[in-house]
């Protein structure tokens, strides 16, 4: 509630819309019932989704949620009339992606 009290306040003032990024993790955030919740948090809001797979990371055994369940979770966003784009993925195969430079970072300490 406070993070979005925070966002109504910045619209408020700037008159920019807010962009929010979803990381999709397998299992764990992906469902269409989430979906509907944040949909229905978002509905009527001056915001974007940005939906971005989650990018494999030693040590975490999070995975990114497979394209058609990205899919359907794009679809419910759009039924509650939420702007949503599905980023493309860059730079997992170099082990550039986010969260990935961080962990390797970490390993050369």
């Amino acid at each position: 509630a406070d993070v979005l009290a925070a966002c109504h306040r910045y619209f408020q003032t700037t008159g920019r819309r807010i962009s929010y990024e979803y990381i999709m993790i397998a299992g764990v955030n992906d469902s269409v019932a989430q979906a509907q919740l944040l949909g229905k948090l978002l509905k009527g809001q001056p915001a974007h989704v940005n939906l971005i797979a989650c990018n494999p990371v030693k040590n975490r055994d999070f995975r990114p949620s497979p394209p058609a369940q990205m899919a359907a979770f794009q679809a419910e966003l759009e039924a509650w009339h939420v702007t949503v784009t599905v980023r493309r993925r860059l730079g997992k195969g170099i082990d550039a992606a986010c969260g990935q430079l961080r962990q390797k970072s970490l390993e050369t300490r």
